[in-house]
């Protein structure tokens, strides 16, 4: 039995996610609808290359949005001339089946590079999309956006905010798809939050930019940045509550529970890494600005020599130093601890661990590696996964 879930999570949202024919028999075109216009927020990669999707999202971002076309295995990125010219003929089918603007709905791919998006595909399987699209499709459509993903990835979380119905709150729904060409500052990945929230859209603006800050900008898994990355919320105020503004107790509650989703999503795509089995969770502590913090944290967790040793399981704390080191920031080596799991293995010299206990601690699942610098008060988290061979199948064979 279907529920409401991830994006559907919030009032007076619905979706689907069906087969169109980009791919064989996987769905491959997924919708999120809005009863009503949302004001919308979004982030989006910094590659000068971008999928003719984003730009027509990003034109048309600060218009009332009323609903998301989302398809994958075709990126819509360099596929031909007429790229543009066949998204602005996509986009209009999908605004006339809603009864809306074009400039009231929004497009995100992703998928292969270089192929022309199939546009008779798309436009004939839009109008049975949309009618598809219920109050429990949230996980057709977090299936339809998936390439290389080996699972779905969905939150929904329940705010403080008291909403206009006795004992009801703001809810928040998410989903995401990101499996490779994952590195800081976003990349082929694409994540879709809604609210039922009535909230201002500056508040809305720095409440998703901070939270993509510490979540979706702190993953990496192959330091590929790619054309097509996008975040975007959409905010309905069908919870009728009173107006989240900056600088309030209710903005610091939704902030809290928007940052808490995207980090679920963004350790998500982090542990489905391509050809991974094991999440790597990097905390630095002891950082002299939050800047340095980030840049090592990231490091580490990008770290190709780190990601192998994860994967052989093999207790080469050099490699954290040597990562950590070569991150342009300002510490005192002498003063670093080193830790994995729970065992110091660096403290300003080697320390005196049993090598087949930290093995054990880096077979696990999720492997914490720990570093304290001792140069600050700053500290910071970053995700990313083990390297293995299957990441270069995947890679040579991928759709």
């Amino acid at each position: 039995m279907k529920t409401r879930t991830g994006i559907c999570f919030p009032c007076g949202f619905r979706a689907a996610g069906i087969n169109c024919g980009i791919k064989r028999d996987r769905k491959d075109l997924a919708v999120i609808i809005s009863e009503k216009d949302c004001i919308a927020a979004a982030c989006s990669t910094t590659n000068r290359v971008k999928s003719y999707s984003l730009l027509w999202a990003l034109k048309n971002i600060n218009n009332p949005v009323r609903a998301i076309l989302i398809n994958s295995g075709n990126a819509n990125v360099l596929g031909g001339n007429n790229g543009w010219e066949i998204t602005c003929n996509i986009m209009k089918k999908f605004a006339d089946a809603l009864g809306v603007d074009m400039k009231q709905v929004l497009f995100a791919s992703t998928g292969v590079i270089g192929k022309l998006l199939p546009e008779d595909k798309i436009i004939s399987s839009i109008e049975q999309l949309v009618c598809q699209a219920s109050e429990d499709g949230g996980m057709d459509a977090a299936e339809a956006i998936m390439t290389t993903d080996r699972f779905p990835k969905h939150i929904e979380i329940e705010t403080q905010i008291q909403a206009r119905r006795r004992n009801t709150f703001v809810r928040i729904g998410g989903m995401a798809k990101g499996a490779g060409m994952i590195c800081p500052n976003m990349a082929t990945m694409l994540a879709f939050i809604t609210t039922d929230a009535v909230i201002s859209k500056s508040a809305l603006k720095k409440a998703l930019s901070e939270a993509v800050d510490k979540s979706f900008n702190m993953i990496t898994v192959d330091n590929d940045q790619s054309t097509n990355d996008f975040v975007v919320c959409m905010a309905n105020g069908l919870a009728g509550n009173r107006t989240i503004h900056l600088d309030t107790e209710d903005y610091e509650k939704f902030s809290v529970a928007l940052t808490e989703a995207c980090v679920f999503l963004a350790k998500k795509i982090a542990e489905n890494g391509e050809g991974s089995d094991r999440l790597i969770e990097v905390q630095v502590h002891g950082a002299w600005s939050q800047k340095d913090a980030r840049r090592i944290a990231k490091k580490i967790a990008g770290s190709n020599l780190v990601k192998a040793a994860v994967t052989g399981s093999w207790p080469n704390w050099g490699r954290i130093a040597a990562a950590a080191g070569s991150a342009c920031s300002r510490f005192d080596p002498v003063k670093m601890k080193i830790s994995i799991g729970q065992y110091n293995v660096f403290d300003g010299a080697p320390c005196n661990v049993d090598e087949t206990i930290v093995r054990k601690e880096l077979s696990k699942k999720q492997v914490l590696i720990t570093i304290s610098l001792n140069a600050g008060r700053e500290s910071a988290t970053a995700w990313g996964c083990n390297l293995t061979e299957e990441y270069v199948r995947i890679n040579m064979e991928k759709e």
